[in-house]
């Protein structure tokens, strides 16, 4: 898949209305810890994939989140 705008992470549409979070450096889908982040919400899918592409936070900042509930 193409890196769109040079972010690592992209959302893209799936079969079924829902949406997952691609890794381009890992060409698959991303994952938070365990969690493949497939099966999205648009909002939910939109939201995370900002904050995983903000150079400020990053993947450990959406962990750290997750970790305390926030996610």
């Amino acid at each position: 898949m193409p890196v769109q705008d040079n972010n690592r992470f992209e959302c893209v549409e799936e079969p079924f209305d829902t949406w997952m979070i691609w890794d381009n450096a890992h060409e698959r889908p991303a994952e938070l810890g365990a969690l493949a982040l497939i099966g999205l919400s648009y909002s939910s899918a939109s939201i995370l994939c900002s904050k995983l592409n903000d150079p400020d936070g990053g993947p450990a900042a959406v962990e750290a989140e997750r970790n305390l509930g926030n996610l």
